[in-house]
């Protein structure tokens, strides 16, 4: 822990500051909750644009980032930074879509993150965390790299991937690279990191032992853009199956039932290809946390409405209709929606993500 925080610090401080208020957020959803264990209630405003609570699909299926976290204080609601509950004891899923429009969230949210772990690693004496980042779309993408478009006949994976060695490590690629829910390893393709990651014993996601922790976040999370329209919300339940969690699964040893669960879904565009409807969604992942939903936190960074002029390249939930990953994160009872389209992430992962965080700590209580 120690380590993974010293380097989180060292990147937090070579980015600088914004000048935020600690814990201020914009363009975010926040959620009014009453935990049945702590017994007591936060309530806030919402500025969501989605709609929720659509019908349920009968279908089954298996560079900013410049905020300084070192002054965030706690908001006085909070009080002790040392809630009774999961301790820091914490799983961190990112389901990142890897459409050819994401290359710039992918660069902001690699920078904020440092400061996100900071701020809740912060609170708690003894930080747990993992980190895993899926392949949302059951592809390996660097196959197209491969391909006589690109380094059979070019000798490159293109301008967005020089830096992709051709046919070099194409003998590591194996079935967990190609599944989906799996923890990604490789990320090959334009605007990717292009090289396999090295984490620590070998595992698909990274634990408070990693050594460079900020290099390997960048090398699991900067997943390219060259993923085919991924169903986003199914990803995330095969991530979390039993299956892909057992000792011989792709993920093994990454979930625990005493750790408190944090998911984030990252996509600018609508969850089309998604078979599971959102309830199915929401009771999937509760089960696979043994029926809590207090041990749950559920985050994305969405569309969001049009407000004022458009910033070229940005989408929006215009006009106004149902998103599937919105739907499926307002069925949990600690929820916050960022907007894709923000300068930067660091004031909504800093701010609102990280004080809900705690807050779903002390309300957590394992088993």
């Amino acid at each position: 822990m120690t380590r993974l925080l010293a380097l989180a610090v060292a990147l937090a401080l070579g980015c600088g500051t914004d000048g935020s208020p600690a814990f201020s957020s914009t363009g975010v959803t926040s959620v009014a909750h009453t935990s049945s264990s702590s017994g007591s209630t936060t309530t806030a405003t919402s500025t969501s644009s989605s709609t929720s609570g659509g019908a349920e699909d009968s279908t089954a299926a298996s560079s900013s980032g410049a905020a300084s976290t070192f002054d965030m204080q706690l908001p006085p609601d909070l009080d002790d930074p040392t809630p009774a509950g999961c301790k820091g004891k914490i799983d961190f899923v990112f389901a990142i879509s890897a459409l050819g429009t994401m290359a710039t969230e992918q660069d902001q949210l690699v920078a904020s993150l440092p400061g996100f772990i900071e701020t809740i690693a912060g609170d708690f004496a003894d930080f747990d965390p993992h980190v895993i980042s899926i392949n949302t779309d059951g592809t390996w993408r660097g196959q197209q790299c491969e391909s006589p478009d690109y380094c059979l006949n070019m000798g490159t994976c293109g301008q967005h991937a020089l830096d992709y060695e051709c046919g070099k490590y194409v003998d590591q690629v194996w079935t967990c690279d190609k599944t989906l829910g799996a923890g990604l390893v490789f990320n090959a393709g334009s605007f990717a990191y292009n090289k396999p990651c090295v984490l620590h014993d070998g595992n698909r996601y990274i634990t408070a032992e990693q050594s460079e922790p900020v290099e390997a976040f960048k090398c699991i999370a900067q997943v390219g853009t060259w993923g085919d329209d991924p169903p986003l919300a199914d990803s995330l339940v095969a991530a979390l199956s039993p299956e892909i969690n057992g000792p011989e699964g792709c993920n093994a040893g990454f979930l625990r039932p005493d750790a408190l669960l944090v998911f984030v879904f990252i996509m600018d565009t609508e969850d089309d290809h998604s078979l599971l409807g959102a309830k199915k969604v929401r009771d999937a992942v509760v089960a696979a946390k043994g029926g809590d939903e207090d041990s749950i936190v559920a985050l994305a960074l969405l569309p969001q409405l049009l407000v004022g002029d458009p910033i070229p390249g940005c989408k929006y939930n215009e006009p106004p209709g149902p998103m599937h990953l919105q739907d499926v994160i307002e069925l949990f009872p600690y929820h916050d929606a960022g907007d894709m389209c923000a300068p930067e992430y660091s004031t909504f992962f800093n701010g609102a993500a990280a004080s809900l965080v705690h807050e779903a700590c002390n309300s957590f209580i394992p088993q």
